[in-house]
């Protein structure tokens, strides 16, 4: 049988009709499932006047990444010594924003805990940043925060290190080999997801000569990471080469299905924590990938956790009528969750983040 043109136009109609709503309707299940995955992580957190306030783009040095946003509890007694938690955000030490651990600072403000989030230099083919810059900047950063708080009136006697990937890595970096040059005493460091170690056994040799190559500013090559001088370099960017008895106490978390910061990692540290006798909270998240948003009772016990910590270190005291939102973790040294953490953050091309 033969179709007329309008025929053919009114059943072309109806087809592109059908198709599109059929990509609506993917579109509105995969939006759906973006925000419970990222309710599940914990990276939705609301925040307005009731809560208290946000001091933006704050500087601490002259570079044009050099910013600060600072989260002032409103309940918070100005008399009474605060809590304070820096947040590192992640992005493979090439990219990301402050903005990207916004929700963590939010969060533990309105737990009683004055909170910030910082920019720092990235590495780029335009520049010749290192994770060293990225170190200075962290002690620069913490030096602005502390005098930027005596001007707000306020009092944070220790901090708390923490980040998340790539973050997590400074964080722990910055907590096990350069405290001891913080203008706040850091009383411990939360880690989620932060590679540490840059050694091929935990990359494999071609991904350990890039981290180590950019990480350091080096020329590597892949076949000659056994030599002195390469294991020099990448222990120089290894957390877990610094830990010792001296450590800060550390809470930390990894994806049970994480393809990106493997289980050696976790394992590892783990394993040096517990050698040196460094008080620690081990949280799994065992259904999760990198982004750890597949275990919300996990994500309930990492909260719950840093704050015990901040109970324990840094004496804690929510804000006045405000009720706690997680239970107590276990005092034990493993905290283990019963129950099986954008897409906001999961466009960034994050080697290690």
């Amino acid at each position: 049988m033969k179709l007329s043109g309008k025929r053919i136009r009114r059943i072309s109609i109806v087809c592109l009709t059908a198709v599109c709503s059929i990509l609506i309707l993917c579109a509105g299940c995969a939006r759906n499932a973006i925000q419970k995955n990222l309710r599940q992580g914990g990276y939705l957190e609301s925040w307005s006047e009731e809560d208290g306030r946000v001091l933006s783009g704050l500087t601490y040095g002259k570079e044009a990444s050099n910013q600060y946003d600072l989260y002032l509890p409103k309940n918070l007694d100005p008399k009474a010594d605060a809590p304070l938690l820096l947040l590192i955000h992640g992005g493979s030490w090439t990219e990301g924003s402050r903005n990207d651990v916004a929700y963590a600072c939010k969060y533990y403000a309105k737990q009683g805990c004055i909170t910030a989030t910082m920019d720092y230099s990235l590495v780029s083919d335009r520049n010749d940043v290192t994770i060293k810059t990225m170190l200075d900047e962290i002690t620069a950063c913490i030096a602005a925060l502390k005098q930027r708080l005596a001007k707000e009136g306020y009092s944070a006697p220790k901090l708390a290190v923490g980040g998340f990937s790539a973050g997590g890595h400074l964080a722990l970096l910055y907590a096990y080999s350069r405290a001891s040059e913080s203008a706040v005493p850091v009383a411990f460091v939360f880690d989620k997801v932060g590679p540490v170690s840059f050694h091929r056994e935990f990359w494999g040799d071609r991904i350990a000569a890039m981290l180590i190559g950019y990480g350091a500013r080096v020329k590597v090559d892949p076949k000659k990471l056994d030599t002195p001088e390469m294991k020099a370099a990448a222990d120089a960017l290894s957390p877990l080469h610094f830990i010792s008895e001296k450590s800060v106490p550390t809470v930390f978390a990894y994806g049970g299905r994480d393809d990106l910061v493997r289980a050696i990692h976790r394992d590892e540290l783990a394993k040096a924590l517990e050698q040196h006798h460094v008080p620690n909270v081990r949280v799994d998240f065992p259904n999760s990938n990198h982004m750890l948003w597949d275990d919300p009772d996990s994500t309930e016990a990492f909260r719950a956790a840093v704050l015990k910590y901040c109970d324990e270190y840094m004496n804690r005291k929510p804000p006045a009528g405000k009720k706690e939102e997680t239970k107590p973790a276990e005092p034990k040294e493993e905290a283990k969750p019963a129950g099986p953490e954008k897409e906001k953050q999961a466009g960034q091309k994050d080697e290690a983040k």
